[in-house]
Formats: C-alpha cells, structure tokens, sequence
C-alpha cells in the first residue's frame, strides 16, 4: 500500500493507526487496549427507559474468547428486547460477515430490528449482489433495511400493514428481480409482528444531485445515512410521546417519515459527508430543504 498519511490516536480504548493511500481511501491497524472490556453489569437498564433505539456494531461481536464485551452487547440487546427498544445492527465491513454467514442470519433473526448494511456487505450476508435483492432477503429476518449502494443511490426495504399502504406519486421504478417496487414507498415502516397483513415495501433514491463533483472520499457516507434515519426514529419516538393522539400513530410505526421521505433526508445527509474531508459533518444542513415536499415541513 502506497501510504500518504499515517495518523495516530490515542487514548482508553487503545492505539488506533489511520493508513491513508493517496486516493482518500483509508483502514486502521488496531490495539486495541481496554477497549473490548466492557462488563455486562456496566450496561445501565435506566438508560433504556427513554431510547429510540439501541445501535450495534458487528465489531462489538469480535474479540478474544476471555474478553467481555460480546456477553455486554448480549446484555444491552436483551434489555431492548424486553422494554419493545428496536436493535438496529450495523454490518461494519464484509469481512465480519464472510465465511460466518449461517451465525449473523441467526443472530440477526433472533435479535435484530433493523439492518444497515452497504451492498457488498449485503451480498456477504445474503449471497445477491443485486442491493435491492440482498435487502429483500433481509427481510425474512429483520423489519426494516437500509442498503447505501455507492453510486447508485440507496435502498429500504420494510414491512407495513396493508390497511396503511400509500402510493408513491413518483415514477415507478422496476428491476430486474422486482417489478414497480416503489409504488407504496409513501408508506411508513412497522414492525412485522404489528401488521395484520404484513406488506413488503421498497424505496430507491439516486445520488443527490447526481454526487459531489468532487469525491474526497467515501468514509462514514453509510453512518451519516444511518443516523439520517436514527434521528427520523427519534422524531417518531418523541411525536409519539407528546402528540400521543396525533392520527399518525394510530398505527405503530417504527418512523416518523415515510420510507420515501428518509431516503431523501439519508441521501442528503451522506451527499454532505461526501464533500467534505472529515466524516463529521462542519456544517448543519439546511432548515428547509426543496427536495424535501412543503408538506414534510408543515407537519
């Protein structure tokens, strides 16, 4: 690897070494210090009381057999469970998934509300290289899936209950494997279980305004998607709380927007992660923004 960059941090949780090649492309070396030894009884359960959500990564399943920290995760996943909290897991890199694939379906299956993956952890995960394929089979394990596809946009796939079903306004979309798969993406995400007649629902946005010109490079473009929908889920879980007899709860969803609608606001949020040289954005996005319908912001 021909490295331009080599930076260093440290702290607690280690020493972490950033390897940059000249074309803004980046992996770690990693020691990992303290950092897998959190213990279960760490997990505060009050902490759960009031979550929108509870966030893991696949590399918080990794470590040596003595360290604790998968048995913690265990133990945060079981308290969500218990008090309705969504598990949203997020895939991390293909290469926690490959050769492990049969152990991640079962876990996902047993434990996992909503999946966030890029398209060639997706295809790790389910064996189809097609993004829209490999979130469709996600599906038969989790609720809701966001697949970022790089240069060609991004997809979520999730369930909704008939009775609540809207049509899309937007031209229909088809694929190879799936035919007008957009034409309920107005329709907001629930969970499988709370649906009398479960439907399956799909949304797919290209790039916003087509990508940045200008590339810097692509890390954490896939976190700023997730927590584009994290803060949606967020919204829901507060409207919910304090306009408790809004109509938009007459049904449980998991989201505040529709499928449509968060893949708009991940799009945008990742478009702005792209253009810059800092995964963290520097800069609040707009207050109102016109690819985002008048009617979003009325509400």
């Amino acid at each position: 690897m021909n490295l331009n960059h080599l930076q260093t941090v440290d702290g607690p949780i280690g020493r972490c070494y950033t390897l940059i090649t000249d074309d803004g492309e980046r992996t770690f070396a990693i020691n990992e210090g303290e950092m897998n030894q959190l213990r279960p009884e760490s997990i505060p359960e009050s902490v759960f009381n009031k979550a929108s959500a509870l966030v893991v990564s696949s590399y918080l399943m990794r470590g040596k057999p003595e360290d604790p920290m998968p048995q913690a995760v265990a133990r945060a996943v079981e308290i969500a469970k218990q008090k309705s909290v969504p598990v949203v897991l997020t895939l991390g890199t293909k290469w926690v998934i490959e050769g492990n694939e049969k152990f991640w379906q079962d876990y996902i299956q047993e434990n996992v509300t909503i999946l966030a993956m890029n398209e060639e952890e997706g295809e790790a995960l389910t064996g189809f290289a097609d993004p829209l394929k490999a979130a469709d089979k996600a599906l038969d394990w989790v609720d809701l899936v966001l697949c970022t596809a790089g240069p060609d946009g991004l997809y979520m796939a999730g369930y909704c209950d008939n009775v609540t079903l809207r049509e899309t306004t937007h031209d229909l979309l088809s694929s190879e494997h799936f035919s007008e798969f957009n034409q309920f993406e107005f329709s907001r995400a629930m969970r499988k279980q709370d649906c009398a007649d479960p439907q399956k629902v799909y949304s797919h946005i290209g790039p916003y305004l087509g990508g940045p010109l200008e590339i810097k490079n692509t890390n954490g473009a896939g976190d700023g998607a997730l927590s584009a929908l994290l803060h949606d889920m967020t919204a829901n879980s507060f409207h919910s709380k304090n306009v408790s007899d809004s109509d938009k709860h007459v049904a449980p969803c998991l989201t505040y927007s529709s499928l449509s609608q968060i893949c708009k606001y991940a799009n945008r949020v990742s478009y702005e992660v792209l253009t810059q040289h800092s995964p963290r954005l520097t800069r609040a996005l707009p207050e109102r923004e016109d690819s985002l319908e008048e009617a979003y912001w009325d509400r």
